[in-house]
């Protein structure tokens, strides 16, 4: 007894304000990963095809799992001002998976799938895509996601443009490979 008592006391003599706890304490999609492949299906363009769009929804998956509140952002051009990310969306993004497999999200046609996120969008109180997933609806949280990556700016365009990538200035002035249809 003595024992824990002591390592009690110094347990809680050491100062943990510093130590951040990295692990989420649900594993995200959990068993939805069948309904955030659907709202993929749903939400991106049909010319990715489902592989595609299944594609984007497990580097969605991975971008959620690897999100690391407090972290410490870039501040960007003009804004010199330092910022942390917020808490993970994970946990919200659970919920309105749940809410999608709970209701006839799965079995609706397209059609009706996209009119109930559109309603979702209104309850939400969103009316553009944020520029960065912001956790207040999933759907605009994976489309955002998309349309502001790399990948999106190459099938927009034809043409292997790499935004994401480094290039130096010798090849800066190359134009981009053309795509050929049919990707």
């Amino acid at each position: 007894m003595h024992r824990r008592a002591v390592i009690q006391g110094i347990i809680a003599a050491v100062p943990l304000r510093g130590i951040r706890l990295w692990a989420q304490t649900a594993t995200f999609p959990g068993s939805h990963e069948s309904i955030l492949q659907e709202l993929a299906a749903t939400v991106l363009p049909a010319s990715l095809g489902r592989a595609g769009t299944d594609a984007v929804a497990t580097q969605f998956i991975r971008w959620v799992r690897e999100y690391r509140a407090g972290a410490e952002m870039a501040p960007g051009y003009g804004f010199p001002r330092v910022r942390y990310k917020p808490a993970s969306p994970a946990p919200g993004y659970l919920l309105q998976l749940e809410e999608l497999a709970s209701g006839d999200f799965a079995q609706s046609d397209l059609t009706a799938r996209r009119a109930q996120l559109a309603r979702a969008f209104s309850a939400a109180e969103i009316k553009d895509l944020p520029t960065v997933p912001d956790g207040k609806h999933i759907a605009a949280d994976l489309m955002s996601f998309y349309f502001q990556s790399g990948d999106a700016t190459d099938v927009a365009y034809s043409a292997k443009i790499g935004r994401d990538n480094c290039r130096s200035l010798k090849n800066s002035g190359v134009v981009p490979t053309p795509w050929k249809r049919g990707r």
